[in-house]
């Protein structure tokens, strides 16, 4: 999640090209082989609604908006220089965007990514996206978290130095919960911080180099280590639980229909009751699981080859997608996925894929990159951090 080469140094590579904006229904889709390197601005305006305000969507990580309205079909509406994975909320962009040596949280219009406001900071190496949550602005770099106050366009707070933060913050109830692996002077520990002053509430140590992102419901906060998965108490940072697991200190937890749910590399995907710490079930422990599950009420999809839908409750396989993917989020009956360099869409009544969508590569000096390095869903848009841009898609304007 860490970006320290500059978008602005990749994209001058590039030079100027066309985007493709062929987009078709079932399967159809579109690539940009050259891409468009260009200023903000971007034009048209995308049409963009409904919010989504951090890594996954909420602390849960469940990264799932029941209601939300997922695109049938697809136009490239832009593909700018215009900084790296943003969160939308409060109808703005909010995104970090380096530039020689210094990084600045942007604040940016959701239509055309110009910039309408910047918080400089003298640091590299953020952790993208920011979360933007009940009027601040939170992020981290390598060291610290910070605040910022969204209608000032300054920095509220700086938190304490607790170097080799990797994850953006979680951020529930009034309280920044940051994870560091720690370094040579500073052990591995889980941090929670007064959202409003930044002053620390309570540390809590954690096993091992694991730095995944926490998840919080309700008064309860899961994290993963080299020993399993961890429930602690909001409040006094007290254990609840401790369910040992042989290697899920890479994973990240979700949190939906009463049970934490974590990727075990030795047994697959495990579902642990929220209130014991008891598995409910498990599944996929043969697969190669890829990324971190997308979790709704009726569904859980799993990244892999293929793609897979498996029921909540007892973990069976559902739905095969006939594509490989990595799922990075759910807007109603929509769900998308990451495989490379390429976004996938798919409908998951069915299981057939919508669309997909191609970004293209830029060169970082004698090196051609291409990937995919986060994708932000909204109600009318997809925004896609990649190598060559920021990528902002919608429907079809005819």
């Amino acid at each position: 999640m860490t970006h320290p080469r500059t978008r602005r140094r990749a994209l001058q590579a590039l030079g100027t090209g066309l985007a493709a904006t062929l987009a078709g229904c079932g399967g159809g889709g579109s690539r940009t082989d050259t891409g468009v390197s260009a200023e903000p601005p971007g034009s048209p305006a995308l049409e963009a609604a409904g919010t989504w305000p951090s890594h996954r969507y909420d602390a849960t990580n469940a990264a799932v908006v029941a209601d939300g309205t997922g695109l049938p079909d697809i136009e490239t509406y832009w593909i700018l220089d215009a900084g790296d994975v943003p969160a939308v909320a409060n109808g703005a962009l909010y995104n970090w965007h380096t530039d020689t040596s210094r990084t600045g949280l942007t604040r940016r219009d959701s239509g055309t990514a110009a910039e309408t406001g910047h918080v400089s900071l003298a640091v590299t190496g953020t952790n993208s996206p920011p979360t933007v949550v009940d009027g601040g602005v939170y992020g981290t770099d390598a060291e610290r978290a910070y605040r910022f106050d969204v209608a000032g366009d300054a920095i509220r707070w700086r938190g304490p130095e607790m170097p080799g933060v990797r994850a953006p913050p979680t951020v529930a109830g009034g309280v920044v919960y940051v994870r560091t692996r720690g370094d040579e002077n500073t052990d591995a520990h889980l941090r929670a911080l007064d959202a409003e002053t930044g002053a620390t509430r309570w540390r809590h140590e954690t096993t091992g180099e694991a730095g995944s992102p926490v998840a919080v419901s309700g008064d309860t906060v899961y994290l993963t280590g080299e020993d399993g998965i961890h429930a602690i108490e909001t409040r006094t940072a007290e254990t609840r639980w401790h369910r040992a697991l042989s290697d899920v200190r890479g994973s990240t937890p979700v949190v939906s229909n009463e049970t934490v749910f974590v990727v075990d590399d030795a047994a697959g995907l495990v579902a642990v009751d929220v209130r014991t710490g008891e598995d409910r079930w498990r599944a996929l422990g043969d697969a190669a699981i890829v990324g971190t599950p997308v979790v709704a009420g009726d569904a859980v999809h799993v990244g892999g080859d293929p793609l897979v839908s498996l029921d909540p409750s007892d973990g069976r396989v559902v739905t095969e997608f006939g594509e490989a993917g990595r799922p990075v989020g759910r807007r109603g009956g929509t769900l998308y996925a990451v495989d490379r360099d390429t976004l996938r869409a798919f409908d998951v009544a069915d299981g057939r894929q919508r669309w997909w969508y191609g970004t293209g590569s830029a060169n970082i000096g004698d090196t051609v990159v291409r990937g995919i390095d986060g994708v932000t869903p909204v109600d009318g848009a997809v925004y896609i951090s990649a190598a060559d841009g920021l990528h902002g898609i919608g429907r079809p304007r005819s």
